[in-house]
């Protein structure tokens, strides 16, 4: 049963609400999509994009690593790093100790390979505690936790990527709602200038091999069909691009390898952003050299105390429409 017009304002966006104002054209929806007609042409588009109230938006695992440090001998030169773990092999080849945490990780011991019953310590596990063997006083030197971030996309273009962290705050999610309403306008104009139009009012065609009788259709073609799509990427990036602007501002302090990306920042909730212009494989299947942007989106916790490793490759890169898993169009 087709809808008001009124019923649909909340859903529906700006520019098809302005379209249908003219005199004659009618809306339907139900399982099929949406028909939209001016008594001349049906417009097939897909069903509208809906999203809830609650924010749910793409992520990524990263991998969380012990926290590490050094033992270092006065000014004569220093041991590891280290994992502060239990089970991790200390000192040299010679004179290997093995580390055993204690008191819930608060403080660790050495125990001497050679001498399975022997025991130094415990020691603290806080940056700067002396620690005893024998003669020797050394000191623990714990390494500032940090996030690393590799961007390994095997058809990435000669450029930097932008990346940045934000962090995760009520002024950060107001904006994310802001984003989303725009993403979920443009994913509806991508679905209604791709749709088939129908010619309702044309003579009607008879097909001897189905039996069927229907009206003429007019199909987008793929070409069509892409530069509407690359048209609401252009469009959605730079909503990004200005969202990150205002938000993103913790940028790496270190770049090694030319594609790992180190930040360091306070314990808290944070988003991870990261932009990367790449070769469309769409394009290059129809003989184009264009390209896409690949994004990768996660929401993470550091905790100030272990380090954070990610991997970003194509295989988890996702597109604007994905960040709030608006689903393909």
């Amino acid at each position: 049963m087709p809808f008001l017009l009124t019923r649909l304002k909340a859903q529906f966006p700006v520019w098809a609400a302005a379209a249908l104002s003219a005199a004659g054209q009618t809306l339907g929806t139900g399982q099929g999509g949406i028909s939209l007609s001016d008594n001349n042409t049906v417009i097939h588009a897909p069903p509208p994009v809906s999203v809830g109230q609650e924010l749910v938006m793409a992520g990524l695992p990263m991998e969380l690593s012990p926290p590490q440090f050094y033992l270092t001998f006065g000014t004569a030169g220093r041991y590891g790093p280290y994992a502060l773990a239990d089970g991790t092999r200390v000192g040299s080849k010679q004179v290997p100790y093995t580390l055993r945490m204690a008191d819930a990780g608060r403080r660790f011991t050495l125990n001497p390979s050679g001498n399975t019953n022997a025991v130094c310590g415990p020691f603290p596990a806080t940056n700067g505690a002396a620690v005893t063997l024998g003669n020797a006083v050394l000191t623990v030197v714990r390494i500032p936790p940090e996030l690393r971030v590799t961007v390994n996309h095997p058809g990435k273009i000669n450029q930097m990527p932008l990346i940045g962290v934000a962090p995760y705050n009520a002024a950060v999610l107001k904006e994310l709602y802001g984003l989303r309403t725009k993403y979920v306008g443009l994913a509806n104009r991508v679905g209604y200038e791709s749709a088939d139009v129908e010619i309702a009012d044309a003579p009607r065609i008879h097909s001897r091999v189905t039996g069927n009788t229907f009206s003429p259709v007019i199909k987008k073609s793929a070409r069509d069909i892409q530069n509407t799509r690359k048209g609401a990427e252009r469009s959605a990036v730079t909503f990004l691009e200005t969202l990150f602007g205002q938000a993103f501002h913790i940028r790496p302090q270190a770049i090694t390898d030319g594609a790992t990306f180190h930040f360091r920042m306070p314990p808290g909730d944070y988003l991870l952003c990261v932009l990367q212009k790449v070769k469309d494989p769409v394009d290059q299947g129809q003989g184009f050299a264009g390209s896409a942007t690949a994004v990768w989106w996660t929401a993470f916790q550091f905790d100030g105390e272990r380090p954070l490793s990610v991997t970003l490759t194509s295989d988890n890169a996702i597109t604007w429409h994905e960040i709030f898993t608006l689903g393909e169009k």
